[in-house]
């Protein structure tokens, strides 16, 4: 686990950004007052900038315009603002940071994770689950693993990419292969590292092994859904993945135990219907992204 150790000493990853810090620390308080979390939001006048975009967007379709953080907390609810604002500044910390890694590398990574937050979300809210947007910010850092180790040494993973395309190994195996570790150990370790809430931290540990997780399995499986058919629309990140059979996959076989009504489902028609939103998902990069 050297490998690791050293990876989370990185100055990228060795904290969260401050105000998402500052805001999980206020969570912590049961008489929380919104204005001080309003407070802390707004010394970040991007992040509040970015937050309001967003909350103004088709993504919330909120009744009236929402002009500032207080507002926001009011109408999303302070759960929801809470799990976007981590969302949003992690996002953006890294998605301009990368200026030492291959442009199209990073554009790809960022559009998966994209891709998978907004599937989630919208999954979601075809099958009236409301997962207070841990699959929507789940589906945006389940990955961030890979991101860590692309940029703690990017030949090496370039060598792992390598093996999946031309060698036929999954994601997992090519990363033990060169690193002695996955992205999935990496992740988790990450999220530990930031405390992220236990939800988002069981989708970054748990997403390929849903069926492992001790708990929050369906809101697991829900990002791992969107996660798989982001891959089958050519909006994946080298997974390796060489069938898929969405009806038989673990995730869809929690979630139809889950939700029994899903079983009825012409699922080839609800995956169609997924696919026009998924087309939304430059959405959220253009919202955050300048």
């Amino acid at each position: 686990m050297a490998v690791l150790d050293r990876l989370l000493e990185t100055q990228e990853f060795a904290t969260l950004p401050p105000v998402a810090a500052r805001v999980l620390h206020l969570l912590e308080y049961e008489n929380i007052d919104i204005r001080d979390v309003s407070r802390v939001i707004e010394t970040d006048a991007s992040l509040t900038l970015k937050l309001l975009r967003v909350a103004n967007s088709p993504l919330y379709a909120t009744r009236s315009e929402v002009n500032t953080v207080h507002q926001a907390i009011i109408n999303l609810g302070l759960n929801r603002l809470t799990n976007i604002v981590l969302g949003v500044s992690i996002f953006s910390k890294f998605l301009l940071a990368n200026k030492n890694l291959s442009p199209k590398l990073i554009e790809r990574f960022w559009w998966h994770s994209s891709c998978t937050g907004m599937v989630a979300k919208s999954f979601s809210m075809k099958i009236k689950r409301f997962y207070k947007e841990y699959e929507f910010i789940g589906g945006l850092l389940h990955e961030i693993g890979k991101l860590a180790m692309l940029q703690y040494d990017s030949p090496k993973y370039m060598e792992v990419i390598n093996l999946i395309e031309n060698e036929n190994y999954s994601d997992i195996d090519a990363e033990i292969k060169i690193f002695e570790v996955s992205h999935v150990q990496v992740g988790e370790a990450i999220a530990k590292l930031w405390k992220l809430p236990n939800e988002l931290t069981d989708i970054i540990a748990y997403h390929h092994t849903p069926e492992l997780a001790p708990k929050n399995n369906e809101l697991i499986s829900a990002v791992r859904f969107a996660d798989l058919l982001a891959e089958m629309w050519d909006a994946g990140f080298y997974e390796g993945l060489r069938v898929l059979d969405l009806e038989k996959s673990v995730p869809w076989q929690i979630l139809t135990s889950k939700v029994p009504e899903l079983k009825e489902l012409d699922l080839e028609v609800f995956t169609f219907e997924l696919e026009q939103d998924f087309k939304n998902s430059a959405m959220f990069l253009n919202l955050i992204s300048s």
